[in-house]
């Protein structure tokens, strides 16, 4: 059964990149500086992941309208359209297709300058294909990084969950696709690097990370710091929380008060709360849930941790520097683009735990040490600023159009 599947996974990405390939006989479209209409898709779990991602693009002086195509996103914003799949196709093709299906007849309908996609299984190699075949460019929102081309094996994504390590073919066709798009939006310098190696041109590749609005992530420090540590994540594998209780376990057996929280709703709820008992730690961890104010939360922190096996450049993480919270990560994807040891936090080799107690420790222990990493935090998130972002969009357009 498994060869089943690597068959037909192998098959579809052929066939996709094929098409691609076919299309792009037809000649593109002149493009245009200013008044671009952009059509995008993706899945949007939060309103902070919107914000920081749609709000520069939808407003930087070079792009008239924006139309997404996305399941259950309720958002107000001039120049931005959002459009839901009927409900009624949902029931009968599923939310996946249903969605994809709505991308297509919106892109038919609005005949966009660019066609994107957030994540390149399927939404962007989707919108690689439409923008070939509607003459237009495309854009690729590569907001996992390396993680997206299956370079590590094992995902989230519902049509290749089953991969039990890396396929070659698979990766390199994904690669491929990649090398297709018009523009590849990466969050950080790693994952430019290993797309350029890997077949897409550099000149295609931009770091465009998401901005952080400085008037909704703010430092307050006459709030009463309830919590030590505090980790904001969808609750699935990938984000490895079982290795988060495991530091605060480490931390009680050093006989340390650490009050840590989790910040974040998915699949794993429920089992990591079990497993939190399990450690005798229920006491000294909370799980806030879904919170769609992050900023109280944060601000009542001292730290801000990250335990995944692989990231691109945190969101979430930008957000805790933002409000003035060092950060203690694990050396992966592009998190060192930011995080900067001995300065605005620690990078954690080997996603150790006595090394990410040690860190924590530290800190929670040394007021001025703290204080220092604070203000340096918030220092190094202001190049995210909204903006920087929208010149970075702006220099994007302007360049395609020469």
């Amino acid at each position: 059964m498994y060869k089943i599947k690597i068959f037909f996974g192998r098959t579809v990405l052929f066939s996709l990149y094929s098409l691609i390939r076919l299309f792009s006989l037809l000649p593109t479209k002149k493009s245009k500086e200013t008044g671009n209409v952009v059509v995008l898709t993706g899945i949007f779990y939060s309103k902070n992941w919107i914000d920081a991602h749609l709000i520069p693009l939808v407003t930087c002086a070079s792009v008239k309208h924006v139309y997404i195509v996305s399941n259950i996103v309720d958002y107000e914003l001039e120049g931005l359209t959002i459009i839901n799949p009927p409900p009624i196709l949902a029931s009968v093709v599923g939310a996946t297709l249903a969605r994809l299906s709505t991308f297509f007849i919106c892109t038919l309908k609005n005949q966009p300058d660019y066609i994107g996609g957030f994540h390149i299984l399927f939404n962007a190699t989707l919108a690689i294909l439409f923008a070939k075949i509607f003459r237009c460019r495309s854009i690729y929102f590569s907001g996992g990084g390396i993680t997206e081309t299956l370079e590590n094996g094992k995902t989230e994504n519902d049509f290749f969950k089953f991969l039990k390590g890396k396929d070659e073919f698979i990766t390199d066709y994904i690669c491929k696709i990649i090398a297709c798009a018009s523009r590849v939006i990466t969050m950080g310098k790693g994952a430019k690097l290993f797309f350029s190696e890997n077949g897409t041109h550099n000149n295609k590749i931009h770091i465009i990370s998401g901005s952080i609005d400085r008037n909704q992530f703010y430092f307050d420090d006459s709030i009463c710091k309830e919590f030590d540590i505090v980790l904001t994540a969808r609750l699935s594998q990938v984000k490895q929380v079982d290795l988060y209780l495991d530091i605060i376990k480490e931390i009680k057996e050093r006989q340390i008060i650490c009050r840590a929280l989790v910040i974040g709703d998915g699949p794993l709820l429920s089992e990591l709360k079990e497993y939190a008992k399990q450690l005798c730690i229920e006491d000294r961890v909370y799980f806030a849930g879904h919170q769609s104010d992050v900023l109280p939360w944060l601000q009542k922190s001292k730290l801000y941790l990250l335990t995944s096996q692989s990231e691109g450049l945190s969101l979430s993480m930008l957000e805790g520097l933002k409000v003035g919270l060092p950060a203690i990560v694990p050396n992966v994807g592009d998190l060192s683009d930011v995080l900067v040891n001995n300065y605005n936090g620690y990078l954690i080799e080997n996603h150790d735990v006595e090394e990410f107690s040690k860190s924590i420790i530290k800190l929670i222990q040394n007021p001025d040490l703290l204080s220092e990493y604070s203000a340096n935090a918030i220092e190094s998130t202001r190049r995210f600023d909204l903006a920087c972002v929208q010149q970075q969009w702006n220099k994007l357009f302007t360049a395609e159009s020469n």
